[in-house]
C-alpha cells in the first residue's frame, strides 16, 4: 500500500495539533490496496481513507465520491464502511492502526492512470463537506496505479509556474552603429520616460554609444565569420586556401623568377663565387660590384631595385669568359636549327660537362658591327659532353704560313636545348666572327634574404603564456581536461611577399669519403678502378661507350654523352650530384613544385631547434618539429605550428627566429641585360649580367582563380586503371606527344604496356623509358607489371609524276615537293607532311591530303600518282580507297633517306618547266 499525503500539509498540521481544541475532522490520506490484496479482484479497488479524527456515525456510500479520471471519468463507489464496523471484512483490515479513524471504501472498478479525486460530501444531491468536517480537507487527490512501476519521483512537483515575462519589440535587423544606437534610446524611451537627455556628453548617451560600438564590432565579426565559411564568399586569402585544400586542391603561391647571369672574372683568376650571392638591377651611379654593407650597397638598396640571388656556388675562370667557335676552315658556317653539338678553339680544362653555356650572336652578320646583333639570336645550353681533341692543320686559319695542329674542344648539349634558330658563326667577307660561346653562367634566382648574412634571424618573439583556464564542470565530463587553454601562437613576418622557389635543378645522389686512389683519378681525369666500382655500388656507373672525366679540384664531371655526374671536393668528402635538367627547363614556370624560402629556428634554454616548412599540416606527426606558411592577398604572411595532433605545439617561452627571401611573382621576369651590379666581398669579380631575360616569375593564385578551380579538383584523374587512363596520365609528360596503351595477361600476371610517341620522332631509349617508368610508378596497380616501348612505325612507298609549269625551274619545284613531302621542318616555320609531330597513332594517310600539299608549292601544273602504299607491299595499295589505314598502335613513316629506304621512300618523277 502506498500513502497519498494531503496536498494541504500546513492546513492538516493546524488541525491535528488543534487536538481538543477543534472538533472538525477531515482527511488525512487516501491510501489504495493494490499488491497486498487478499484477491487478484480486489486489487485498486478498496481505498483507506483516512481521517483525522474518528469516523462520524452515519458516513456511508452516499457520502463519498470518486471523479477525476480520463479514460474513466467516474468511479462508482460500491460500498463504504468505518473499518470498525462489522461490513468491513476482516481480511481487508490486516495491518491496518486505528481502524475507527479509516473509512474503507470499495469501489465497482479501478481507475486509470490520471490523479482522482475523492471527496466527501453531505449527501448525493449536495457538493458540500458533511458537518463537523474542514472544507479545505474533505477532498483528497490519489492515482489508482501508484504502485506500477516507475523510474521517476512520486513527490508532487511545484505547480506555481513563473508568469511568462513580456518579450520586448527589437528590431533585429538593426547590424550597425547607427542602428544599434537608435534601438536602445527607443527601448530606453518604454523603460524610463523620465530620461530625455541626448547630449552625447551625458554619461547615460555615453553609455548607450559605448555599447552600440560593441554590438557593432560583434555584428562585423559575425558577419567575417559567415562570410569566410564558404568558399564562394570567402575574402581572406587564407580562408579560400583552407577551403581548397578541403577538396584537395593545393593553392599556389607563384613562383620566383630565374636568369641565367654571365659573372666576369678578372684576367687570369679563378673566383669561388659564393650561393646567395646578391645581384642588383642598374641603380645609377653605382659601381658593378660592390662590398655588402657599404654606402654604395646601402644607396642601391634605397632605389628598390629589383634583388636576384645566385642559387648555387660556382668555381669561376678568366678561360671560360668567352670562347670562339671552331669552323674547321668554314667560314660561312651556320649552326643549323635543332643543332646539339659544336667545336670550340683552344683547349678548356676547365670546361666541364654539366656546365652553361650561352651561344650568341655578337656581331651582325649582314653590316659586322657588334652593335647591330641580335639580342634574341642567344641561347642557354647546358653541355652534356665536352672532349678535347685538336685540328691537324687548324693552324693554318691563325696563321696562313704555319701548319701546326689546333687544339679543340668539343661540346656536346642536351637535346631539349637544342637551338631554336640557326646561328650564323661567321661570313666568308673578311674572315668575320659573328658568334662566341660565354662561359661562367650561374643561375640565379628573384628574392633578397632577410635579414643579412651575418644576422641571426628577424625575432618572431616568444610563445606567450596561457591567459585562460579550462575548469572542470560539475557533472558534465569532456574529452578535454581541465587546466591552461594554449595561446594562439601565428606570428607575422615584418616583410613580404615571401620567395617561393624550385628546387634546384641538381639531383644529390650520394657522398663518400675521399681515398688517396679516389682523388688520384680524378686529378688524372681517368675513369679507372676506383671510379668505376663507386659509381656501380649506386647503380650510377655511365653506361655510353666513352666516358670522359674533366676539371679540377675541387669540381669534377663524369659523363658519357647521355648521364652527366657532378663531383664536389668538400673537405674530406665527396658530394655526387646528377644534372638532368636542361638549360631551358628553368624558362617554364612550375608554381606548383615551388616551396617557400624560409628557414626557422626556435629556441629554448639554450637549445636550438630547426624547424621544417611543410605544404600542410595534414600529414604531420605530433611530435613533427613542422610549421606552414600562410600568406593573404597583400602579401602579409603568417606562420601556423601544429596542434599538438597534427605537428608539434611550440612549448611556452620558445623564441623563434626567421630568415628568409622576399621577392615573388612577375616583378622578377625583368629584361635581358638589366642586372648588373653584384654584392659581394669575394676578390676577382668585376662585372655581372644577365645575357637573357629572367622567366618562370608567376604571381599567385588569384580568388577568382581558386574560386574557379577547387571545386573541379576532384575531377583531376589520379590513378591508372583502363587502358585509357595510361594513356592520359602518360600524356601529361611534356616529351610525350601521344601514347597509347595495352592491358595484357602475360601468362603469369597482368602486365600494362605504355607506347609512347616522343616529340620530334625521337626514339624511346633506354634513358627516356627509365625516366618514364619512373614517373608513371605511383599510378600502377599492384599486382601489374609495366612496360614501355616505342610506336611500330610504317614506312610508306608514294610515287608521284609532277608537271612543272614553264616559267618554273624543275629543281626549285621538286626540291619545294620533297620538304612539304618531307619530315623536316620549313623555311617558314611550318612542318612537313610526314613530320613526326604531325602524325600519331593510328592515323590514317589520306591521298587528298598529299595531292593538297603538292599543288600548294608553286610552279606545279598537275600530279599522277602511280604508287600509293605501304612499303614492299602492293596488295595495300590505296590508289582507289584513296586512303592508307593506320593500326592502333601504328604511325606512319616517310623520310625519304637514301640511308635509310626502309624508312619509306618518295619517288618523284618531274616534267615540263625549264
Amino acid at each position: 500500500m502506498t500513502r497519498f499525503p494531503c496536498r494541504k500539509p500546513r492546513r492538516l498540521l493546524a488541525l491535528q495539533q488543534a487536538g481538543a481544541l477543534s472538533d472538525l475532522n477531515g482527511i488525512e490520506y487516501v491510501e489504495v490496496l493494490d499488491t497486498a490484496a487478499p484477491s487478484p479482484a480486489l486489487r485498486q479497488r478498496v481505498l483507506y481513507v483516512r481521517l483525522v479524527r474518528p469516523v462520524p456515525a452515519g458516513l456511508g456510500r452516499d457520502n463519498i465520491v470518486v471523479e477525476g479520471g480520463e479514460r474513466i471519468p467516474d468511479v462508482a463507489v460500491e460500498w463504504a464502511a468505518a473499518g470498525d464496523s462489522a461490513e468491513v471484512p476482516p481480511e481487508l483490515l490486516a495491518g491496518i492502526d486505528e481502524p475507527d479513524h479509516v473509512v474503507v471504501v470499495r469501489t465497482e472498478q479501478r481507475g486509470d492512470f490520471s490523479t482522482y479525486r475523492l471527496r466527501l460530501v453531505a449527501g448525493p444531491e449536495s457538493g458540500l463537506p458533511p458537518a463537523g468536517f474542514d472544507p479545505l480537507l474533505a477532498e483528497a487527490e490519489f492515482a489508482f496505479k501508484v504502485e506500477c512501476p516507475s523510474d521517476f519521483d512520486c513527490a508532487p512537483a511545484d505547480t506555481c509556474a513563473p508568469e511568462p515575462p513580456v518579450a520586448p519589440a527589437i528590431d533585429y535587423l538593426a547590424k550597425d552603429y547607427q542602428g544599434f544606437r537608435r534601438l536602445m534610446l527607443d527601448r530606453i524611451s518604454l523603460l524610463a520616460p523620465e530620461w530625455t537627455e541626448r547630449n552625447p556628453a551625458d554619461v547615460g548617451t555615453v553609455l548607450v554609444e559605448l555599447l552600440a560600438y560593441v554590438a557593432d564590432e560583434l555584428s562585423y565579426r559575425q558577419d567575417a565569420v559567415a562570410t569566410e565559411a564558404y568558399l564562394g564568399t570567402a575574402r581572406s586569402r587564407i580562408s579560400l586556401r583552407r577551403h581548397a585544400r578541403l577538396v584537395d586542391y593545393r593553392v599556389h603561391e607563384g613562383c620566383n623568377a630565374r636568369v641565367w647571369m654571365r659573372i666576369g672574372v678578372e684576367e687570369g683568376a679563378a673566383v669561388e663565387l659564393r650561393a646567395g650571392t646578391p645581384l642588383l638591377t642598374t641603380v645609377p651611379d653605382v659601381p658593378p660590384v660592390m662590398q655588402p654593407g657599404s654606402s654604395h650597397h646601402r644607396s642601391a638598396l634605397a632605389a628598390r631595385p629589383v634583388v636576384f640571388e645566385t642559387a648555387e656556388p660556382a668555381l669561376l675562370h678568366a678561360d671560360l669568359a668567352e670562347m670562339r667557335f671552331h669552323t674547321w676552315g668554314d667560314q660561312g658556317c651556320c649552326l643549323p636549327t635543332g643543332a646539339t653539338s659544336a667545336t670550340l678553339r683552344g683547349d678548356h680544362p676547365r670546361l666541364r660537362a654539366g656546365d652553361v653555356l650561352v651561344l650568341a650572336e655578337t656581331v651582325s652578320p649582314t653590316t659586322g658591327e657588334p652593335a647591330d646583333a641580335d639580342p634574341t639570336r642567344r641561347w642557354a645550353v647546358r653541355l652534356v659532353d665536352v672532349r678535347g681533341s685538336e685540328d691537324p692543320v687548324g693552324g693554318l686559319f691563325e696563321d696562313p704560313q704555319t701548319a701546326d695542329p689546333l687544339p679543340v674542344t668539343e661540346i656536346t648539349w642536351h637535346e631539349d636545348d637544342a637551338l631554336p634558330f640557326p646561328l650564323c658563326l661567321g661570313v666568308v667577307e673578311g674572315g668575320l666572327e659573328t658568334a662566341r660561346a660565354w662561359g661562367n653562367i650561374v643561375l640565379a634566382d628573384h628574392g633578397l634574404t632577410v635579414p643579412g648574412r651575418d644576422d641571426p634571424g628577424e625575432a618572431l618573439g616568444a610563445v606567450p603564456a596561457p591567459r585562460l583556464i579550462r575548469v572542470d564542470r560539475p557533472g558534465q565530463g569532456g574529452a578535454t581536461p581541465p587546466g591552461p587553454v594554449p595561446v594562439r601562437y601565428r606570428p607575422t613576418l615584418a616583410r613580404g611577399p615571401l620567395t617561393h622557389a624550385v628546387a634546384h635543378p641538381a639531383v644529390f645522389l650520394f657522398q663518400q669519403t675521399v681515398t688517396p686512389a679516389l682523388l688520384a683519378e680524378l686529378t688524372a681525369l681517368t675513369f679507372d678502378d676506383e671510379l668505376r666500382t663507386l659509381l656501380r655500388s649506386h647503380r650510377r656507373q655511365p653506361t655510353g661507350e666513352t666516358v670522359t672525366v674533366r676539371g679540377a679540384d675541387p669540381i669534377w664531371s663524369i659523363s658519357d654523352g647521355t648521364t652527366v655526374l657532378r663531383i664536389v671536393l668538400m673537405w674530406d668528402r665527396l658530394l655526387v650530384s646528377e644534372q638532368r635538367a636542361p638549360a631551358s627547363a628553368v624558362r617554364a614556370a612550375e608554381p606548383r613544385a615551388a616551396r617557400p624560402a624560409i628557414g626557422l629556428f626556435g629556441e629554448l634554454g639554450g637549445d636550438y631547434r630547426y624547424w621544417q616548412v611543410r605544404p600542410d599540416l595534414m600529414d604531420s606527426a605530433a611530435a613533427a618539429e613542422e610549421f606552414t606558411v600562410e600568406a593573404e592577398h597583400d602579401g602579409t604572411v603568417r606562420l601556423r605550428f601544429g596542434d599538438g595532433e597534427h605537428g608539434m605545439r611550440p612549448r611556452e617561452g620558445t623564441r623563434f627566429y626567421a630568415r628568409y627571401r622576399v621577392g615573388n611573382g612577375r616583378a622578377g621576369n625583368v629584361g635581358a641585360e638589366s642586372i648588373t651590379h653584384a654584392v659581394t666581398d669575394v676578390a676577382g669579380v668585376v662585372s655581372v649580367q644577365n645575357p637573357l631575360p629572367a622567366s618562370g616569375g608567376t604571381d599567385p593564385e588569384s580568388a577568382e582563380e581558386i574560386r574557379r578551380d577547387a571545386p573541379r579538383a576532384f575531377a583531376v584523374q589520379e590513378r591508372a586503371v583502363t587502358a585509357a587512363d595510361w594513356a592520359d596520365v602518360t600524356e601529361r609528360v611534356g616529351a610525350v606527344q601521344r601514347a597509347a596503351a595495352t592491358l595484357r595477361w602475360t601468362g603469369s600476371w597482368h602486365s600494362v604496356f605504355v607506347t609512347a610517341d616522343r616529340r620530334g620522332g625521337k626514339p624511346v631509349d633506354a634513358a627516356f623509358e627509365r625516366e618514364l617508368r619512373a614517373r608513371l610508378e605511383r599510378y600502377r596497380l599492384a599486382g601489374y607489371d609495366l612496360e614501355v616501348d616505342g610506336p611500330v612505325f610504317v614506312p610508306l612507298e608514294i610515287g608521284l609524276r609532277v608537271c612543272v609549269e614553264r616559267t618554273h625551274l624543275r629543281s626549285d619545284v621538286g626540291a619545294a615537293v620533297l620538304a612539304r613531302l618531307g619530315d623536316s621542318t620549313l623555311p617558314g616555320g611550318g612542318r612537313g607532311l610526314f613530320h613526326p609531330d604531325r602524325l600519331t597513332f593510328g592515323q590514317p594517310v589520306h591521298l587528298s591530303t598529299v595531292l593538297a600539299e603538292v599543288h600548294a608549292v608553286p610552279g606545279v601544273e598537275s600530279v599522277d600518282v602511280h604508287t600509293f602504299r605501304r612499303q614492299r607491299l602492293p596488295e595495300t595499295s590505296g590508289l582507289d580507297s584513296g586512303v592508307l589505314a593506320m593500326g592502333r598502335l601504328e604511325i606512319a613513316r616517310l623520310d625519304n633517306d637514301p640511308n635509310f629506304p626502309e624508312r619509306g621512300m618518295l619517288d618523284l618523277t618531274l616534267g615540263g618547266g625549264r
